[in-house]
């Protein structure tokens, strides 16, 4: 029987963005403090559609008295919408410059209700934290020991756990033709049976976006994590022209893309 615990470990330790980290010498938090991007995060999630449906079937759970934990919350994706509608949000995230970024998206939307726990998931104490109607991560799984990792989100819930994360980012043939970069199975998919082998039955949804990116930004992003040379960027731009994925507009020329988000639910009280 597969050991789905150990086979996470194994995926996270051997998956390209943990060796870029390790090649660089420098930490999750480190990027996302340094990311040329990361203060358009507003902008890009804008134009990505994230997280759309995630978002808009996770709030049919919550009310003006709900708690909601959000792990790895980043810049506020889903917390900023979420303290709209909550009585309280406590986010959990490493990066002092996404808690900068979200706190500016908070005072701007007049928010005061989000509380901000400034470190990663495996090291915050049990005893920092309360009960909460939802529990919510996305995006946000580096870690290397998911078990205690996802029980200590399950003690914390009194109701719901939502975990969000890769079903297909609809660029594995750019990655592997242009960056010969091999990809496994999607992440969610150890995730799903990591709960199953720890006794919980989740229910799975995979939601779909469709999208354009202006091809300078989708090349900046690209650029932050490989090295590009004047070959390699002539390389790509025509692997997406022959693919159709460029398309010609006013403000310039903007790339196609297709993503799919894969929703993991789990309710206690179905349990």
């Amino acid at each position: 029987m597969i050991d789905w615990a150990a086979e996470w470990t194994r995926h996270r330790e051997s998956s390209p963005w943990v060796q870029k980290l390790k090649e660089r010498g420098i930490s999750s938090e480190d990027f996302w403090d340094s990311y040329k991007y990361a203060d358009s995060s507003e902008e890009y999630d804008g134009l990505t559609g994230y997280p759309g449906l995630v978002l808009v079937k996770m709030l049919r759970y919550l009310n003006e008295n709900s708690s909601v934990l959000d792990i790895g919350a980043g810049a506020g994706a889903y917390s900023i919408p979420l303290a709209k509608v909550a009585r309280s949000v406590t986010v959990v995230e490493p990066s002092k410059g996404q808690i900068s970024r979200l706190q500016k998206r908070a005072r701007k939307n007049g928010l005061e209700n989000i509380q901000v726990i400034n470190k990663r998931w495996q090291d915050v104490e049990r005893s920092e934290l309360e009960k909460y109607d939802l529990v919510n991560a996305a995006y946000c799984f580096h870690i290397p020991e998911i078990v205690p990792a996802l029980q200590k989100m399950l003690d914390v819930t009194t109701g719901d756990l939502s975990l969000v994360t890769l079903a297909d980012h609809g660029f594995k043939d750019v990655y592997e033709g242009i960056f010969h970069e091999h990809e496994e199975e999607p992440e969610y998919i150890y995730l799903y049976n990591a709960l199953l082998q720890m006794g919980y039955l989740s229910d799975v949804e995979i939601l779909r976006r469709r999208y354009q990116l202006p091809l300078e930004m989708q090349l900046e992003i690209l650029k932050s994590s490989y090295d590009f040379t004047p070959e390699l960027e002539e390389r790509l731009l025509a692997h997406l022209t022959a693919t159709k994925r460029l398309v010609k507009r006013e403000s310039g020329l903007w790339v196609q893309r297709r993503y799919k988000d894969a929703m993991i639910w789990y309710r206690k009280s179905d349990q």
